[in-house]
C-alpha cells in the first residue's frame, strides 16, 4: 500500500551568544587535523570549544567498539545510536554556544544523512534511486537541532583518503575505513552537498594542511558574534 507524504524539515538556527562550526567529509578527509588546527589558532584571540562525533559519551564510546569490530550491531540500529548520541550531545553544545564559545565539531547531522542513507536507505535506493525520501526520514530525526552557522566539506577524492588511511594503521579495520564503503560514502555526500548545497562551503581538501587552515579562519572569523 502506498502513501503519498509531502512535509517540510527545519532545523533550528543558532540563536545563542557562541558561533557554530561544523567540518564535514568522508574519512581521511582532514577534519579531525583541521578541527584541532583551527582551534588552536581562534584560540589564540577567542574561546574555544572543540568536539567530535561520536562523541566521548557512553553512547559514542559504544559506538566507537562497533567500528572497531569489537561489537556487532546491525546497520540501520547503529543509525539509531548515532541519533541519540546526537542527541545526547545537544545539550553539550548548547552549553558552550550559550557562553559565547566558539564550537568547533567533527561531524554532525549532514554526516549522519551521507552514512544513514548508506545504512538505513541502501536496499531502496538501489532499487528505485529514491535518495530524497531516505533523506527525508533520516533528517525528521534531527529537526529540533541546531543548525552550524557554517559546516565546512572538505572535499578530496577517494583515492587521496585512501592513501592518508592506509598511513594510519589504526584505521585497518574500523568498518567506515574499508575502500568501497567511502566510495559510497562519497557518492552520499556528494548527492547530500548537492541538494542541500545553501548549507555547505566546499573547500578543496587536497590542499596543504596549512593552506587549509588559513582558508577555513578566514571564512570563520567575519561569523564570530562580538
Amino acid at each position: 500500500m502506498k502513501y503519498h507524504l509531502e512535509f517540510d524539515i527545519e532545523l533550528n538556527k543558532n540563536k545563542y551568544p557562541g558561533t557554530f562550526i561544523v567540518l564535514e567529509g568522508i574519512d581521511g578527509a582532514g577534519k579531525t587535523t583541521q578541527v584541532s588546527d583551527i582551534g588552536k589558532e581562534l584560540s589564540k584571540k577567542y574561546k574555544v570549544y572543540t568536539t567530535k562525533q561520536p562523541s566521548d559519551g557512553p553512547i559514542g564510546k559504544f559506538i566507537r567498539k562497533v567500528l572497531s569490530g569489537s561489537v556487532k550491531v546491525d546497520r540501520v540500529a547503529f543509525q539509531y545510536l548515532f541519533s541519540a548520541d546526537r542527541e545526547a550531545q545537544q545539550e553539550e553544545i548548547i552549553r558552550e554556544l550559550q557562553k559565547g564559545k566558539i564550537v568547533i565539531m567533527d561531524r554532525y547531522v549532514w554526516s549522519a544523512l551521507a552514512y544513514g542513507i548508506l545504512d538505513h536507505g541502501s536496499d531502496r535506493i538501489k532499487k528505485t534511486g529514491d535518495f530524497l525520501s531516505v533523506a527525508l526520514s533520516i533528517l525528521s530525526m534531527y529537526h529540533q537541532f541546531i543548525i552550524p552557522d557554517m559546516t565546512i566539506y572538505l572535499d578530496i577524492p577517494v583515492e587521496v583518503a585512501m592513501k592518508r588511511l592506509l598511513q594510519n594503521k589504526r584505521y585497518a579495520i574500523e568498518l567506515y575505513k574499508r575502500k568501497e564503503h567511502i566510495e559510497k560514502a562519497k557518492k552520499s555526500y556528494n548527492w547530500v552537498v548537492k541538494k542541500f548545497g545553501s548549507n555547505f562551503t566546499r573547500i578543496d581538501g587536497t590542499l596543504s594542511e596549512d593552506e587549509i587552515t588559513k582558508k577555513l579562519v578566514s571564512l570563520i572569523e567575519p561569523l564570530i558574534k562580538k
